[in-house]
């Protein structure tokens, strides 16, 4: 529709009905409407009104550059940016705390930075659900936390938006020794206290690398110290079964793999509120494995499945349901993450050069199959700059990448020289 109305890129959208727009969400929220003034500035800086009749869902087809993004006042004792080496690309180091990027993409923030008119935006664009990192509900122990002596008290803030009708999903980064035992317990159920305005809970541990010189001295989780926490997010989630009907507290894959307890049913997991945060995928991962319909023979094939430690274990036994295909050979191998340090145990942090480095004097085989998460989206593009390109040419074999284990099958079906 844009084309048919005269817009091209580099036009310039400046009011809807003749208000502002200021980002993409104006845009959508005062564009739904069946009659609508749009007031464009064209490329030759001509200012044109537009009026248009169309459908009330209908959109018209425009797409918006990035937002500006907000960045962080804070200072956490746990901030991973603060920990990352040079050498990464350079969105990486942005510290974002934006409640539009929030709403947009789900991304956590603080709720440290915003303004009366923005919360009074937020309850009228109904700007929901957002996503909030808490950590802490206790106020000093969240100020010392975040590092800022003036971060706001989250419980007030939280109560504000619950009355203002907006849902929010909340995570609590657990560091050992600070914000675990009974300062979780309480921060779980003062949060439990505002459902169903929280949607969920999520506990995920603190990320270590090697890179913290001059910061505070923030611990790896110890097997005994992660137990302890799953045990208690457990206990809190069987007891908000039975009196609010849901779990609503989740303890991240992570935190289970290294307190080594069993992993909850595909089921406890209800929608997997938070799956994107890194829970419930390992439970939605092998729930996949059971369900797998491969093919009964194949041409001959070897494929090289690339992973980080911690997921290491549960992928080999997820693609075990491949044995059954004639014909093909399928090897995992697990890298060790050299770029952040070896405390650093996700698939989706690995290098580009962690990856070589971890595939160095083997066979690889037909096609080298990489993780997703490891990868920039619409990019191929790791976190050190490398491109799965450069890793083709560098081991001399055929680069694709998988999302899950249906597309590990497909690029069985598919074969060699399937790839774009």
């Amino acid at each position: 529709m844009a084309a048919a109305l005269g817009i091209v890129p580099g036009d310039g959208v400046m009011a809807v009905d003749g208000r502002e727009i200021r980002d993409v969400i104006d845009y959508r929220f005062f564009i739904a409407e069946e009659q609508v003034a749009l007031t464009i500035k064209k490329l030759n800086r001509a200012v044109v009104t537009l009026n248009i009749s169309k459908a009330f869902e209908d959109d018209l087809g425009l797409e918006f550059g990035p937002l500006r993004i907000r960045r962080c006042r804070n200072n956490c004792i746990f901030c991973f940016v603060d920990q990352m080496p040079s050498g990464c690309r350079k969105s990486l180091y942005v510290k974002d705390d934006d409640y539009r990027a929030s709403f947009l993409y789900g991304n956590y923030i603080t709720l440290g930075n915003i303004s009366e008119e923005e919360r009074a935006r937020i309850f009228e664009q109904r700007l929901s659900p957002l996503y909030v990192s808490v950590h802490a509900t206790e106020p000093d122990l969240r100020r010392f936390m975040l590092g800022n002596r003036r971060a706001p008290d989250i419980r007030m803030e939280l109560e504000r938006l619950a009355a203002g009708g907006i849902r929010f999903h909340t995570q609590i980064v657990l560091c050992p020794g600070i914000n675990d035992g009974s300062h979780l317990t309480r921060t779980v159920n003062d949060l439990a206290g505002l459902f169903p305005s929280v949607a969920s809970i999520a506990v995920v541990p603190v990320g270590i690398t090697s890179h913290r010189q001059d910061l505070y001295p923030v611990a790896v989780f110890s097997k005994r110290r992660a137990q302890a926490a799953v045990r208690e997010i457990e206990s809190l989630a069987r007891r908000f079964k039975r009196t609010l009907g849901t779990n609503l507290v989740f303890a991240s894959d992570e935190l289970y793999i290294r307190s080594g307890e069993r992993f909850p049913s595909y089921r406890s997991y209800e929608d997997f509120p938070q799956i994107e945060n890194g829970v419930g995928m390992v439970a939605a991962f092998l729930h996949e494995a059971e369900r797998m319909k491969l093919p009964r023979k194949i041409h001959p094939l070897k494929i090289t499945l690339v992973t980080g430690r911690s997921f290491g274990p549960i992928l080999k036994r997820a693609v075990n349901v491949f044995r059954t295909v004639r014909g093909l050979t399928m090897n995992v191998v697990t890298a060790v993450n050299r770029f952040f340090g070896p405390t650093v145990t996700v698939s989706g942090l690995l290098s580009g050069q962690d990856i070589v480095t971890a595939l160095e004097n083997r066979k690889i085989g037909d096609i080298l199959v990489l993780p997703a998460a490891a990868i920039k989206e619409g990019e191929e593009l790791f976190l050190d700059g490398m491109t799965s390109g450069d890793m083709a040419r560098i081991l001399g074999t055929e680069v694709r990448i998988a999302d899950s284990l249906h597309d590990i099958a497909q690029i069985v079906r598919e074969g060699i020289g399937a790839s774009v």
